[in-house]
């Protein structure tokens, strides 16, 4: 998995669900007992949702940390600040007029054959994350290695054969 906006950290995947996607329908009674039903107008996608490998430095994982931090600052509204490139206007407030889509990345999920070969390519846009799960970290020659969940919200997606 590759994140545009962390690209020098890699996530290696132990799972990810692909989203699925739905959309309404639109009814319409007609005269002889029976609606005619037609396709709806909006599509609804689920979250991208990956569990990964927490490298030993926890890079990956101080990254997506970082991330959520800036979107919706803990400590200091300046994150935000820092994030988008913002300046505070005679308001008070902040102004990312240049750099309105900074806090989201594109992400692309690449899936290989079985002879570890690429094979598609899953291209999600205007990501962002919105969940971090927690991380078991344990001590001992029987220790598991460090997995952790993140969810993602995104515009769309495509499947591509090449990147």
């Amino acid at each position: 998995m590759l994140v545009d906006k962390v690209p020098t950290v890699e996530y290696y995947v132990q799972s990810v669900t692909i989203p699925g996607l739905t959309f309404a329908e639109t009814i319409m009674p007609s005269r002889v007992g029976v609606d005619a039903y037609f396709p709806g107008d909006k599509i609804e996608f689920g979250t991208l949702d990956v569990t990964f490998l927490v490298d030993e430095d926890l890079e990956n994982y101080k990254e997506m940390y970082d991330w959520m931090d800036a979107i919706l600052p803990i400590k200091s509204g300046d994150d935000y600040k820092t994030l988008t490139d913002s300046e505070r206007i005679s308001t008070g407030q902040l102004s990312s007029i240049n750099n309105a889509l900074a806090e989201y990345s594109q992400i692309t999920l690449i899936t290989n054959t079985n002879k570890n070969l690429p094979n598609k390519f899953f291209n999600f846009y205007d990501c962002f994350p919105t969940s971090l799960g927690s991380i078991e970290l344990q001590s001992g020659a029987e220790a598991e290695p460090v997995v952790c969940s993140v969810s993602f919200r995104f515009t769309y997606y495509d499947i591509k054969s090449t990147s």
